[in-house]
């Protein structure tokens, strides 16, 4: 296994080898980016938060016919950890995989490095990626590329916990599979499968596997700064989307739904851990110009807790969008409530909690081709127990400015 773990920096040169001896057509290079910057008062402190990403890929095609690539993607992001973890961003004592490859105290990183196939087997992507659960997820509709309920890549409250993603494996190396798209046929049409496999999410350094602000302690006061690592992560997810005629218009909806897990395989063990598992599933219903839906998560966030999820989290919302001559405006609702569970500081103690609740309306206009501009109030409360700082409230305005290209 540990040939599969040291991957990453060969994937790319091997595809490439590949389809010099044996393609069809000259390798074709596509870069592709966006950016968003996001800068408002929240709770009365001004604050701002970049975001930006670039992709390079390169494919060709075999006289066979079969597609063979390669892709790295670069990243810019202050507001992320740099670990997954096992519940919210807050709330999980748990730590799942990397968000890249970066000196702990970088705010850029390499996200991804991944080579794929795609013929009519379907897809293999071998590298680090993200897994296929991410890629089918289905949440809450919005307008926004960062500032949202759910899956946001800036908080400027710094309170929102909910997140209900099924990403825990983060850009670890990785082995993912996908059939070949409508390979059912028939009702089931619209049906996109895949799994995921990663041999381990561990990357240690100073701190990248130790629980947030070294939240767990041992029975005797020892702090553990690593006190979990994760291997043998699999992912099995799927996606179905049907559209339905009425009248003359149509109705579209999509349907995701994903399980992770993992095994807990911790340096010091302790009756408090236990395998990581958590499940995901997600509805949108899409119709003229206005998208309603929400998702679920639950998860035992890799912890003992009898009885009770270690962190269970929902969103909702609705968008509508429309278009003229002079560009699209685009509108939102969105709500979002998490609830966490876990032992600590010490596993002898009274468990810890952290419930979080979230609610933004928005707007926003297209300025022109990938270009937007928009406004959001957002309000945040964060209930947790009174020796870790008790109740916290944020109201948050926010402009928020993207780019695609």
């Amino acid at each position: 296994m540990t040939g599969f773990r040291n991957i990453t920096a060969g994937v790319s040169a091997a595809a490439f080898a590949v389809s010099a001896a044996f393609a069809a057509d000259p390798v074709e290079i596509e870069i592709e980016g966006e950016a968003t910057l996001a800068a408002g008062v929240s709770d009365g402190d001004a604050i701002a938060d970049g975001n930006a990403e670039v992709d390079v890929k390169g494919s060709t095609f075999l006289d066979s016919g079969l597609e063979i690539g390669a892709v790295i993607s670069a990243r810019l992001d202050a507001d992320q950890p740099a670990q997954g973890v096992a519940g919210g961003r807050y709330s999980g004592l748990q730590i799942g995989g990397p968000r890249g490859i970066a000196p702990l105290d970088s705010d850029a990183y390499l996200q991804s490095a991944y080579a794929y196939a795609r013929g009519v087997f379907g897809q293999v992507i071998i590298g680090r990626d993200h897994g296929i659960a991410r890629t089918l997820a289905v949440t809450s509709p919005t307008i926004f590329r960062s500032v949202n309920v759910n899956d946001w890549q800036t908080d400027l409250s710094g309170l929102n916990d909910v997140h209900t993603v099924n990403d825990f494996s983060g850009y670890s190396n990785k082995f993912t599979y996908m059939p070949p798209a409508n390979f059912l046929g028939g009702a089931f049409g619209g049906l996109q499968l895949g799994v995921s496999y990663s041999p381990t999410l561990r990357n240690c350094g100073d701190r990248l596997c130790a629980p947030e602000d070294g939240l767990i302690l041992a029975p005797n006061g020892e702090l553990l700064t690593e006190a979990s690592t994760w291997e043998d992560a699999i992912e099995a997810a799927l996606y179905y989307q049907k559209p339905i005629s009425i009248g003359g218009d149509r109705l579209l909806l999509g349907v995701g739904a994903s399980y992770v897990t993992a095994d807990e395989a911790a340096r010091i063990a302790l009756p408090i851990y236990e395998d990581y598992e958590s499940y995901s599933v997600g509805l949108n219903l899409a119709y003229r110009g206005v998208t309603i839906g929400g998702s679920l998560k639950t998860s035992n966030a890799g912890l003992n807790i009898a009885d009770e999820d270690g962190y269970l989290a929902f969103d909702a919302g609705i968008t509508f969008k429309t278009g003229d001559e002079s560009g699209d405006w685009g509108f939102m609702l969105g709500y979002g409530q998490s609830e966490a569970n876990a032992y600590g500081p010490n596993p002898l103690d009274p468990t810890l909690f952290r419930d979080t609740q979230t609610a933004q309306a928005g707007v926003t206009y297209v300025i022109g081709r990938g270009i937007t501009i928009g406004a959001a109030a957002q309000y945040v409360e964060s209930a947790k127990p009174l020796a870790a700082g008790g109740q916290e409230e944020a109201a948050t305005v926010v402009i928020e400015s993207s780019i695609k290209f």
